[in-house]
């Protein structure tokens, strides 16, 4: 199998798992804006920092995957 290939399927195991850790942040958000925390608390901003940082993780493996898919699919159909 083309290397390229496993990388493919690494990278695409690695986005589902920051997927599940992504969707965890949110839903720690969502329950402390349901617990009515303060915006401007520590936990509050400690929480969103944690989120957005797993998202522009998420964004860039998933930029970083998608080229490599089409990389491959380019290279398949000649």
């Amino acid at each position: 199998m083309d290397y390229r290939k496993d990388l493919l399927l690494a990278s695409a195991a690695r986005l589902y798992s920051m997927g599940v850790d992504l969707e965890v942040a949110r839903a720690k958000l969502k329950e402390l804006v349901e617990q009515g925390v303060p915006y401007d608390s520590d936990e509050m901003k400690q929480a969103y920092q944690d989120f957005k940082a797993l998202e522009q993780q998420w964004k860039a493996l998933e930029r970083q995957h998608l080229e490599l898919r089409d990389e491959i699919v380019k290279d398949e159909q000649g």
